[in-house]
């Protein structure tokens, strides 16, 4: 007898899954055991070893097995992971089927039944055959990918996940390799559009040279995620980085992150990117409010962390902010942002032997040959940081791939306060999204008494 689940149909004798919408869905024969497994183990926590004995009898297969059967369901049941209503994945310990099958209606005693008519029995019956057919041919099972495909999808989407946490253009080219392998795989999910749309965000940020073609590709995908799955939270996600980057429409990216944090609440990443669009805004209690919930998600992450500090260090809370750069930096000690961030925070401390001691770190992390460590320790002997700056800004400004906002960032700091006024026109041409920090980084507050500055602040945060 067919089972019901939240208005899905599951057909033990066909095996299949009729969706809501009347599409039918065949799984792979293993997926398919699994669910019937679940079904008949609701609301209990079974592990993956225990799966592996009683779904593959044992079988000699490795837990991949069990998660790519497990993501094939959720696939079919349009389940989330991160607000599920079918399996529940309990960390540590397994899965557990969560949805409770539908209340079917009983058959009418037969006393009070209506006598039918043999001829209109069969008559019905051949009309609904009829019926049958027509909708078979006219809409053939969605096929599911298979196994194999299925497990290929999945790992390409978990790699491209683990390069896109990084903040290297070539980690996040590698991202975005790794999510286009799952979209060719199959392009009816939404998270690896939505996923492609994010990167390429992140790599305009950070100063991608083909800003034209990423734009397009993170505008076209972002919209494939939305017609995908209008609902769903990592969808809006994407749409709200590009209102804020690209569009720079400041009040529509704060309602799709509101929505997508209204979707699902439980996205530290969501959480971090809308703490940058508050951050940039002047918000800084609510950007800190949003970073630290972050924090709580993921309190080992460096990156969470430093999140949290770079608000603090916004609203002028140093010491708390030196603090958790201390913390960003003992939870991943090979990370040279940072570092970067430390040095930051401990200048504008004034503690400038300690900063250089943490870009010198940095410097060495990244393979800078000792003989140009050697070089900016001279300078910062005899002119102190202003004079690494110096240095460091005749060594990089005539590479392209610099962004002009970073390069106004080190002549300020040098003492150059013309050259940066001019490195920021530039950069606000390009559309640069650093110059959506115009109006708060600290490291411009010596140009804020400057009328053309106070223009270019004014104008960075506009809808286009």
């Amino acid at each position: 007898m067919p089972m019901q689940f939240r208005g899905y149909c599951v057909d033990t004798v066909h095996r299949t899954v009729t969706r809501a919408d009347g599409r039918v869905v065949r799984l792979e024969p293993k997926a398919f055991d699994l669910l019937v497994y679940f079904t008949e183990h609701p609301e209990e926590t079974l592990s993956r070893q225990r799966l592996i004995d009683d779904v593959w009898d044992g079988k000699f297969v490795t837990d991949d097995a069990v998660m790519v059967a497990v993501y094939a369901l959720r696939q079919a049941f349009d389940d989330d992971s991160r607000a599920p209503k079918f399996i529940e994945t309990i960390r540590g310990s397994g899965y557990r089927w969560i949805a409770s099958a539908d209340a079917v209606e009983a058959p009418p005693p037969q006393q009070q039944r209506q006598r039918v008519p043999l001829a209109a029995v069969w008559a019905a019956l051949i009309a609904s055959g009829f019926a049958a057919l027509v909708w078979a041919v006219l809409r053939p099972p969605e096929p599911m990918p298979s196994m194999q495909r299925t497990s290929e999808l999945v790992r390409a989407h978990a790699r491209g996940v683990f390069y896109s946490e990084r903040t290297t253009l070539p980690d996040l080219e590698e991202a975005r390799a790794e999510f286009r392998k799952a979209i060719l795989i199959d392009e009816r999910f939404a998270e690896p559009h939505a996923a492609i749309a994010q990167v390429c965000v992140r790599m305009i940020e950070i100063g991608s040279p083909a800003v034209e073609t990423t734009e397009a590709e993170a505008r076209r995908e972002v919209a494939r995620a939305m017609k995908l799955a209008p609902e769903h939270a990592l969808s809006y996600a994407a749409l709200a980085s590009v209102q804020f980057v690209l569009d720079r429409d400041a009040v529509q990216a704060e309602q799709s992150y509101r929505r997508a944090l209204h979707l699902d609440p439980s996205l530290p990443g969501v959480h971090r990117r809308f703490s940058y669009l508050l951050g940039a805004s002047g918000r800084f209690a609510e950007a800190t409010e949003q970073a630290r919930i972050a924090v709580e998600m993921e309190p080992t992450s460096a990156g969470a962390v430093g999140d949290l500090a770079w608000t603090h260090l916004l609203a002028g809370r140093l010491a708390e902010a030196e603090r958790l750069y201390r913390e960003a930096v003992h939870l991943d000690p090979a990370s040279g942002d940072a570092l970067v961030s430390l040095g930051y925070c401990l200048e504008l401390r004034n503690a400038s032997a300690e900063a250089m001691g943490s870009y010198r770190r940095m410097m060495q992390l990244r393979g800078v040959p000792e003989d140009v460590i050697a070089e900016y320790d001279r300078a910062f002997a005899s002119a102190g940081l202003p004079g690494v700056y110096a240095a460091w800004l005749e060594r990089i400004r005539k590479n392209p791939s610099v962004p002009r906002f970073v390069l106004a960032s080190i002549a300020v700091r040098a003492g150059r306060p013309a050259e940066a006024l001019a490195f920021l026109r530039e950069s606000a041409k390009r559309r640069e999204p650093g110059t959506l920090w115009l109006a708060v980084h600290p490291v411009f507050a010596p140009l804020r008494d400057q009328r053309e500055f106070g223009a270019l602040a004014a104008s960075s945060f506009h809808t286009r």
